[in-house]
């Protein structure tokens, strides 16, 4: 049931097909402006898309000539109207001549295999702060501007997510740096009708009080992010090795508090979720700030190798700021089966006292309303 009622929360999606997109690039040559838009940056192989060009600042309508900077990528007609050939990236130009002045703009391109035009729009918009990426076809949320980031994080989110459909493995990794405590927390599962991975980063005013389940910890400032790049496997079969695990999504490298990434689909085993596999490298600030989280690593159960290459299932590595890890097995969230099932049972309380006291009728008014 609950997996059923979870369906729902694609609703995103339907949002996105409700809001329009309008892509515009332009470029200027004097008092003249080249604009390009269009509804989307992509275009399926064997599919085409319309691309409009205008000159502004001038009352006249010039020929516009167009170009494709790879014709066996995609091909353009004079018409604006661009078409897929194969995969790749390719980059579109509009030209015109006014008053004997050139005027141009280019407008990048990827062709992919099939484009959606609710993908498109994700990939250049978000929507509840989650995205699309073409490349490996998965959705991550902008960590950059997420509403998620006001809320921080406290344990006691780990212990309501099955309650709202979302099954995963997590690591918690706790240190002291710069009179800050921090944590650094790595995720991995079924989160709805999505399956995937997440490290974020988090700190609060140290206080040396042992934090509980509903201690905050706010997302931590831009100078603690790490530079981070994330891949998540995927065993599909029983029975496969790690060398056989598909590479769901490779995360680029750049500055990330949270670093997500998603994929459709349901896992053979929501809990635990050792059919997914997480490996990253984060490069923290200082040698200092590294050592500390790759000794948390450790005390969670990792096991230390000299070298990334030496570097096997449910191990990490450090190297000067630079620490490299591979989490598949190990998980705190089997410990907490007591907690999660203690609250399952108020949520049910609650619901049975409302329904006794409201009645059916009352009851689902004091749900949706």
């Amino acid at each position: 049931m609950m997996k059923k009622a979870i369906k729902n929360s694609a609703f995103f999606f339907v949002l996105a097909l409700i809001l329009s997109l309008g892509v515009m690039m332009c470029s200027a040559a004097g008092d003249y402006e080249m604009v390009i838009s269009s509804r989307g940056m992509n275009v399926g192989v064997g599919q085409s898309v319309l691309l409009k060009a205008e000159v502004t600042g001038t009352e006249s309508h010039p020929k516009i000539y167009w170009s494709s900077s790879d014709e066996s990528v995609a091909t353009v007609n004079s018409n604006g109207l661009v078409k897929g050939k194969a995969l790749g990236d390719f980059v579109i130009t509009a030209s015109a001549k006014v008053d004997g002045q050139e005027v141009s703009a280019t407008f990048p391109m990827k062709a992919v295999n099939k484009e959606n035009i609710v993908h498109s729009y994700l990939e250049t918009n978000d929507v509840l702060s989650y995205q699309y990426s073409y490349d490996y076809n998965y959705y991550y949320a902008n960590d950059k501007a997420s509403w998620q980031k006001n809320f921080g994080f406290a344990r006691v989110y780990d212990y309501v997510a099955p309650y709202v459909g979302m099954e995963y493995d997590y690591i918690r990794v706790f240190f002291n740096y710069d009179e800050r405590d921090f944590l650094v927390q790595l995720w991995k599962g079924q989160y709805g009708v999505l399956y995937g991975g997440e490290i974020g980063i988090y700190n609060r005013d140290e206080d040396g009080l042992k934090s509980d389940p509903f201690t905050l910890y706010p997302a931590a400032s831009r100078k603690y992010w790490p530079v981070m790049d994330m891949s998540v496997y995927h065993q599909e079969k029983e029975g496969d090795t790690p060398q056989q695990y598909k590479l769901l999504f490779k995360r680029p490298v750049e500055e990330y508090w949270w670093c997500t990434g998603f994929v459709p689909g349901t896992l053979r085993q929501y809990e635990p979720a050792d059919e997914l596999r997480i490996e990253a490298t984060l490069t923290f600030r200082d040698e200092q700030m590294a050592t500390l989280f790759a000794d948390g690593l450790r005390d969670c159960g990792f096991t230390k190798c000299a070298s990334k290459s030496d570097m096997g299932i449910d191990a990490y590595c450090r190297n000067g700021k630079d620490v490299s890890f591979s989490w598949q097995g190990i998980s705190e969230a089997e410990n907490t089966m007591i907690i999660k099932a203690g609250i399952g049972v108020l949520l049910a309380a609650r619901i049975i006292a409302l329904f006794f006291k409201l009645g059916w009728y009352g009851l689902v008014l004091s749900i949706f309303f």
